[in-house]
């Protein structure tokens, strides 16, 4: 009988292997075969794991975006004294540049026939749900502060939090925008208008 460590380990053995087909040869090119042959099971072992590529795609882009909430956490916690026009532009522009990495990866997630697994309501989607409360926390504290124009936090935090899409990050990108002027153009369309200051 498999324990469940053992388990643990090849589903991460797995994973790691799609990524790293995935950085060799694009998302698109790899096929869930050469996922199980190079990772050297069959592919009932694999697919009784992840039923789809785009399993594999949700399942690391869930590890990467924990990772970056913990680096968040980390830079909100050092950057209290900061203007929060500054550590909202910094957040937002740190967002923009994720979605971006991995654009490939969430235009095969985003394919309407495979999100039917996906499907979650804002209110169920922790990423959103993380990231709009903390900008709802710099825009109340921005208030308090006197930094901010007269606006609406929770409204707004929702706006913000909607906003970088991978579809338009993809098309901007395609029609010559690199991500980090495309983060910029965000930022000063939606973050510097709101705020006396910037």
């Amino acid at each position: 009988m498999t324990s469940r460590k053992e388990n643990d380990a090849l589903g991460q053995k797995i994973l790691d292997t799609a990524q790293s087909l995935f950085n060799q040869y694009g998302v698109e090119e790899v096929s869930m075969h050469q996922v199980a042959k190079t990772t050297g099971i069959g592919q009932g072992t694999l697919y009784r794991r992840f039923s789809s590529k785009s399993k594999i795609c949700f399942t690391l882009m869930e590890a990467k975006i924990d990772r970056f909430i913990d680096e968040l956490d980390v830079y909100l916690r050092s950057s209290g004294e900061e203007l929060v026009a500054l550590r909202l532009r910094t957040i937002m522009y740190r967002v923009v540049l994720l979605i971006n990495e991995d654009l490939e990866m969430l235009r095969i997630m985003l394919i309407p026939a495979r999100l039917e697994d996906a499907r979650n309501t804002l209110d169920e989607n922790p990423p959103f749900i993380y990231l709009r409360t903390q900008i709802q926390s710099l825009l109340e504290d921005a208030v308090e502060r006197g930094e901010a124009k007269s606006l609406d936090p929770f409204v707004t935090s929702i706006l913000l939090s909607t906003l970088p899409r991978a579809d338009i990050i993809l098309y901007l990108r395609d029609m010559g925008y690199s991500a980090e002027e495309v983060a910029e153009q965000y930022c000063r369309s939606f973050i510097d208008p709101l705020f006396i200051h910037t």
